[in-house]
């Protein structure tokens, strides 16, 4: 009897709880990327002191001293791209969720008297605004993870910069 549908009525397909979306990781919540971002905004407010202090501009002085923070900024940077990664494979999976749901409703409807495929269209969309929103916001979070990285990148990119302004990649190497 389960499969039996009311005549004139779309049957109903299941939506995402507003628990499950909940679900989708913060990324505040995860330990390991709090102590990486912590690390990494740790290291940058020490390179803006020592820059404050002068410190930076006699790097002719401690060649190391940029390369070490380089090496360190690096190294952790680069650790940001598995969350990155975790998230396109969640991105990629609510995707195609979301694409059989919206192919089901519309397939549904396309069923009923007077249905038009504009009109199925129009219903499938309505129908998942919610599972539409869940992928929004794991696509914010690849967003949030690639602005970090970008800005810890642009800060490596300017150390390696200044070390190759003073040629202490050749006396270093």
């Amino acid at each position: 009897m389960n499969e039996w549908h009311e005549a004139g009525k779309v049957p109903s397909v299941r939506t995402l709880s507003a628990d499950e979306v909940l679900m989708i990781p913060k990324l505040e919540s995860n330990e390991n990327y709090r102590n990486i971002v912590s690390n990494l905004r740790t290291w940058h407010g020490d390179l803006l002191r020592m820059e404050n202090e002068g410190k930076l501009n006699n790097d002719s002085d401690n060649p190391g001293l940029i390369g070490n923070y380089l090496g360190k900024l690096r190294l952790n940077c680069n650790m940001l791209f598995s969350f990155w990664n975790n998230f396109i494979d969640v991105e990629s999976d609510l995707n195609k969720e979301l694409s059989e749901k919206r192919q089901s409703i519309y397939e549904q409807y396309l069923k009923l008297p007077k249905a038009s495929p504009s009109a199925a269209d129009s219903h499938s969309k309505n129908m998942t605004r919610v599972d539409e929103a869940s992928l929004k916001i794991v696509q914010n979070r690849i967003q949030q993870i690639r602005n970090e990285y970008e800005r810890y990148n642009g800060i490596c990119m300017y150390l390696q910069s200044r070390l190759k302004e003073f040629n202490t990649e050749r006396i270093m190497g």
